[in-house]
């Protein structure tokens, strides 16, 4: 994996933006690649945007991505989501959570790993790594919660 893959969460606070992005960092470190990232709170205590990049590769440089040369945006708000559009690389892809995710998952707090199990199926990150990130990153009594959500959305 040569190329810098960049992957933009973006959600207002509470969402999980955070959460999701640390989970992707830490499964692209454990699959041996370089990582940065970066996060902007915003007013996010007061539902505000919350912005979050995580970049990775054989080597990375900068936590900042140039201008549209996002991979993956990843939304969990759709208003703010539509905000960073313009942000995709050429192919660049974008993920939003959706109504018919949220019913299968019968749990909405795992709404952002289970957007991670999407973008899973287009890295190249075994499944594995990313079962162990999900363990590191999420408190313990909430990771079969999560490691469900994330497996209902990887398969789907």
């Amino acid at each position: 994996m040569d190329k810098v893959t960049t992957v933009l969460f973006i959600g207002i606070g509470g969402q999980g933006v955070l959460k999701a992005s640390d989970v992707l960092a830490r499964a692209a470190f454990l699959a041996g690649l370089d990582v940065k990232k970066t996060e902007i709170h915003g007013m996010s205590q007061r539902g505000g945007g919350v912005t979050s990049a995580v970049r990775f590769g054989k080597k990375v440089y900068s936590p900042l991505a140039p201008s549209r040369a996002v991979d993956f945006l990843v939304c969990f708000d759709r208003a703010e989501g539509e905000k960073y559009l313009g942000q995709l690389s050429p192919g660049g892809r974008p993920f939003f959570l959706d109504g018919d995710l949220l019913s299968r998952l019968g749990d909405p707090r795992a709404a952002n790993v289970a957007l991670l199990g999407r973008l899973a199926k287009m890295l190249d990150i075994p499944l594995p790594t990313w079962e162990k990130a999900i363990s590191y990153e999420i408190p313990e009594k909430y990771v079969a919660l999560n490691l469900d959500a994330f497996r209902i959305a990887n398969q789907s």
